[in-house]
Order: structure tokens, then C-alpha cells, then sequence
């Protein structure tokens, strides 16, 4: 009987496969000429035919990539041309799909338009290795990317979009750009970061949003033809990018013709969208949408389009922004982001941005305290302090500084890792609070073990005013005599010089230590008191052993062993974080103190 069950299942797959062939209209007979039908939405939810007729085949266009050239007419397409919106819009000769719209002309004087074939949409998202996204390698991971969070990951920005490409190639065909809305966002936000999300591929335009989350509504249904909306960004902030669907297959649903992104693997959230109107513009017009009801996930999003899953849920990534304003108003933000390597923390970088210019100054002095709170499946709590203090740019530098732990851990490459939510706490001060070391004094240089040494730390503050603090330090009790030094520093020159001299120690070997690893960062608004002396020790696995002795030091260097072992060149005793300073702190000094017996 389960012999019977299992030849049953094949004939039934073999028959699906056929019947999806016979649905598509072989690439080898499209001729120049020939007339067909396209189909999209002009207005609400209903889908509209357009006329097509094809020009010729571009063979080879990419790497085992063709494209149909087609003229468009018909409906508002006789005004507008070829729309942003309508990629993906399915393309019909003698009833069977060709392919989909997904290449434009920009200030073309008629519809002229690029067609995926759609064999090619198609076979590009079959997987001929069930474990391929196991066979990804992780990227070595190094704590220094977070020392200098206002250095932006050249990641974020690395894709040129048509928009790009179009100034430089105006004759040529480039992807239909994706119309991008945004709810809940100031417009000087959004024209901060239009380079970015042009770069991208994206356009943004007027929009709205009318859906409801996965787990409130109705689930919608596509057809080929109909509009359909991506969710970036979904709560207090709305971020939603459109297209068309090309081809319905079961459960999995194909879209656009060319890349959302290329972000390969992925995990999108794919609603209906009603359009509210096609806007005619001299270069490419545009469609304009509104999000209505959850569909499934976009899963791949790869050169010729991309592929959801019909009722499938996307992992989101909750967000909570508590913002203490400069006139000590409260106010709280809930939203939720998509959880990709690539969009997540640009996404996040945008909307905290968004935040502060929503309510405090953008130019000017500034000062702004943050705290971020990460929550990791089956680990401890994610917990980074930072300061940013300036007379200009202080929101971008303090979005980027919220962002860099998020873009960091999702690109860390442990496959076990995985982000539940993100909180954020910020209290703004219109004032800068800088301040830096200015000296550092000693009670005594000659001490025994278990004494202490009272040292006076003078702080210069921006405006001239020097302030001085003392604390005592306590010299250890079993350590043996010789030179000693205490270094007091900032957090931030702290960890950089940390970096330079014993770098193995910043390379997390697994997720646990990475998360202890950014725990333990320095922070910019405290002072540290470090007593080391200058002692060789070893990092192992990716933990520090300092001061060990020279016969096992001599045992680790030997050619006997070899792999996870890394020399350290310092011994610390004792380090203590002070209370944390009003200001952001810089400067660093060292004093020497000699332990005699």
C-alpha cells in the first residue's frame, strides 16, 4: 500500500510539473511581431489587461540571461509608459505567460519595456541541495567594527540601483524602480536617507497603509496581475515597497522580474495592497498603494525576482524606542522590522533617526545618552551604553551607534543566533557635554602589596572648567614586587588601544562569547582605572589567560601545538569602571608606581 502511495505522489508531482510547463509560452518561438496581452492593476484591487506587442529577444543579456523587448499600450499606459509598481506584471501570447515586466527606459517617448522570461524567474529558485543555506560560511567576526560606530557599514549602501545606472546609461533598459511609502516617517528623514534607498533600487513615493498584522486578520489571496506590498517596517513607522505578481504556483507565489534587493535567502513579509492612483511623470511614473491584508513571506529574492510562500509568517523583530525628550517629555515608540542581515540594521538606523528629528533639534548642541537592550534566543541580554555628544550631526551619529550591535550580531555568522527584540532608551540634552582628562596625580610612588593609592583625576570640561575627583586604588596582596602602572582612561580609547595591542581577544570564537565580549565594551561617558604590568600570557579559544608563567607560555609557543592560541602582551591586575559622567569622555594617562617587598 505505501508502494501504491508513493508512485501515486511521483505521477502527481510529474503531472503538476507538466501542467506548469504547458502554462508558459516557450522563450525559442517569441518572434518580433507577435501580439499578446499583459496584466495589472490601474486601480483598487481589480487586475487590467494592456496590450503588448514584442519587439525581439535580447539573447544572452546576462549570464545565461535573456530579455524580451515589448512595446506597451493601452489604459492609463497610453499616458504614464511603463510604471513603477508594475514589475512583475505577467506578460500572455496565445494565452500562456512569456514572462514579466520588469525593465524600463527612462524618458522613453513610448511604452517600451524589458520582459523576464518566465522560465527564468522560475528555475532560478529551485534548490538542488536541501542543506544549501547550511553551506553559507560565517565571516570571521572582530569587536573593533564596534569601537567606532559612526564609521557606517559600507554594506548598507552597496547596491546602484536604476536610478544610478540610468544617469549613466540613458539609452539603456534598467529594473523598473520599486515605489517605496512610508507612514509615520518627517520628510527630512526620509530625504536624509533617499540615496540610500535610491542606491537600492527603491523610489519613494506618497503612500498609505490599510493592512492588518499576520495575526489579526484575514489572509489575502494574489493572482497573477495583482499588486502586492512588501512590509519593511510595520507599527508607529510604516515602510512598504510594491510591485506585481507574475505566476501563482500552489502555495508559492513569484513577483517583480528582476531583483527586490538580491539578498538571496530571506524572510520579507508579503501583503495585498489596493493602488489609489498611477501618477504620469516625464521620467517614469509612478503607482501609488496602500498595504491591506497578510498574504505570506517572500523566502528568495534573487536576479529574476522573487519567490513567497502563500500563509507562511515572517519573523519580525520587535521594537520599542523610549525617548526622554530635552523638555523632559516622555514618549514611547512601538514598531516592528524585518529580520534580514542586510535591511535590518539599515532599518533600524533609519527609524531611530526618524525618532529623534521627530522631536529634537537636528543641527545644534546636543547630547544624547543611549542605552539598547537586545534580547538573543537562548542567551543572555545584549546590553550596550553609549554617549554622543556634538554641535551637529548627533542624531546620525547616535542612529548609528544604536545600530551597529544589531548589524553586527546579525552578520556575526553564528547560525544559532537569532534577535527576539530590540528596546532602545534615549534622553536627549540640548547642550554638548564633553569633557577631557586633563591630568592625572598620585599620593605616593613606593608602595607594599594590599596598600592603597589615592589618585586625583582632573577633568576639563568644554567650557574651560577643570574639575577634579580622587579615588583610591588598592595594589593586590599577592603581588610580587616590581614596577606597576595605573592607567586611567576613557572607555572608548580604552578598548582601541585594547584592540591594537592584543587584537586575538576581540574574535569571538562562539555566540557566548561574543555576547559576553559586547557586555564588556567600554563605554564613553566612564572613566577606568587599569592595573597591569607588562607580562606575556596567551588567548585561547577566545579567552584571555594574562601572566602565565614561562613554562607554560613556552609549551604553548612550541611547535607541539599549533591553532586557537594567540599571544597576549599584558597582565591586568585590576580594573574598575567608575560611576557613569555626565559627559563624553576623552584622554588617557599612565603612572607608575613601584611594589617593594
Amino acid at each position: 500500500m505505501k508502494r501504491y502511495s508513493l508512485l501515486l505522489t511521483v505521477v502527481l508531482l510529474c503531472l503538476s510539473a507538466a501542467i506548469s510547463a504547458s502554462d508558459f509560452y516557450p522563450l525559442d518561438q517569441v518572434k518580433p511581431g507577435q501580439k499578446g496581452v499583459g496584466k495589472t492593476v490601474f486601480a483598487g484591487n481589480r487586475v487590467e489587461e494592456f496590450q503588448v506587442e514584442i519587439l525581439g529577444v535580447l539573447y544572452n543579456s546576462g549570464p545565461h540571461q535573456n530579455q524580451i523587448l515589448a512595446k506597451l499600450s493601452g489604459g492609463p499606459i497610453e499616458q504614464a509608459g511603463v510604471f513603477q509598481g508594475m514589475s512583475g506584471s505577467p506578460a500572455y501570447i496565445d494565452g500562456k505567460i512569456v514572462g514579466a515586466i520588469a525593465y524600463a527606459m527612462p524618458f522613453s517617448k513610448e511604452a517600451i519595456a524589458g520582459i523576464t522570461p518566465i522560465q527564468e524567474i522560475v528555475n532560478i529558485f529551485e534548490e538542488k541541495d536541501t542543506n544549501l543555506k547550511e553551506l553559507e560560511n560565517p565571516r570571521p567576526v572582530h569587536l573593533s567594527s564596534l569601537l567606532n560606530p559612526t564609521q557606517t557599514p559600507v554594506a548598507w549602501f552597496r547596491n546602484a540601483g536604476p536610478q544610478l545606472l540610468a544617469a549613466q546609461l540613458p539609452s539603456s533598459l534598467v529594473p523598473i524602480a520599486t515605489p517605496l511609502s512610508f507612514s509615520g516617517f518627517r520628510p527630512a528623514a526620509i530625504a536624509q536617507f533617499a540615496p540610500q534607498f535610491q542606491a537600492m533600487g527603491f523610489a519613494p513615493v506618497m503612500g498609505g497603509v490599510g493592512g492588518r498584522a499576520p495575526e489579526s486578520g484575514k489572509d489575502a489571496t494574489l493572482q497573477p496581475g495583482s499588486t502586492l506590498s512588501v512590509q519593511l517596517i510595520r507599527g508607529d513607522m510604516d515602510v512598504n515597497a510594491s510591485g506585481t505578481v507574475t505566476y501563482v504556483d500552489g502555495d508559492r507565489i513569484y513577483a517583480f522580474g528582476h531583483p527586490f534587493l538580491g539578498i538571496g535567502y530571506t524572510e520579507l513579509p508579503l501583503n495585498g495592497a489596493d493602488v489609489v492612483a498611477v501618477l504620469p511623470n516625464l521620467q517614469i511614473s509612478s503607482k501609488v498603494s496602500q498595504t491591506t491584508d497578510f498574504v505570506g513571506s517572500i523566502v528568495q529574492d534573487r536576479a529574476t525576482g522573487v519567490m513567497g510562500i502563500a500563509g507562511k509568517k515572517p519573523r519580525m523583530i520587535p521594537v520599542t524606542i523610549r525617548l526622554t525628550t530635552s523638555r523632559n517629555e516622555r514618549k514611547t515608540y512601538n514598531y516592528e522590522v524585518v529580520t534580514d542581515p542586510f535591511l535590518t540594521p539599515f532599518l533600524m538606523n533609519f527609524t531611530v533617526f526618524n525618532t529623534l528629528i521627530s522631536s529634537e533639534r537636528g543641527i545644534g548642541n546636543q547630547t544624547l545618552q543611549l542605552k539598547t537592550h537586545i534580547a538573543v534566543r537562548d542567551q543572555p541580554e545584549v546590553n550596550m551604553e553609549n554617549s554622543v555628544s556634538a554641535a551637529a550631526n548627533t542624531p546620525v551619529f547616535a542612529s548609528v551607534a544604536v545600530s551597529a550591535p544589531v548589524d553586527f550580531l546579525l552578520n556575526s555568522g553564528f547560525r544559532d543566533m537569532e534577535l527576539k527584540k530590540v528596546d532602545v532608551d534615549i534622553v536627549a540634552v540640548e547642550e554638548t557635554r564633553q569633557a577631557v582628562l586633563d591630568g592625572v596625580w598620585q599620593d605616593k610612588t613606593r608602595v607594599h602589596p594590599g596598600d592603597e593609592v589615592e589618585l586625583t583625576i582632573f577633568l576639563k570640561k568644554g567650557d574651560g572648567e577643570i574639575v577634579s575627583e580622587k579615588y583610591p586604588v588598592k595594589i593586590p596582596e599577592d603581588v610580587v614586587p616590581g614596577p606597576m602602572y595605573i592607567m586611567v582612561s576613557d572607555g572608548s580609547t580604552l578598548a582601541q588601544r585594547d584592540v591594537e595591542e592584543d587584537p586575538a581577544v576581540f574574535v569571538p570564537k562562539n555566540l557566548g562569547q561574543l555576547i559576553r565580549a559586547i557586555n564588556n565594551l567600554k563605554k564613553n561617558d566612564r572613566l577606568y582605572i587599569r592595573l597591569y604590568r607588562d607580562e606575556a600570557g596567551a588567548v585561547i579559544r577566545g579567552e584571555g589567560l594574562p601572566g602565565l608563567p614561562p613554562s607554560v607560555l613556552s609549551i604553548l609557543k612550541s611547535g607541539k601545538t599549533s591553532g586557537g592560541i594567540d599571544p597576549l602582551r599584558k597582565a591586568v591586575y585590576r580594573e574598575y569602571e567608575l560611576p557613569q559622567h555626565d559627559f563624553v569622555l576623552s584622554g588617557q594617562r599612565v603612572v607608575r608606581v613601584d611594589v617593594i617587598g
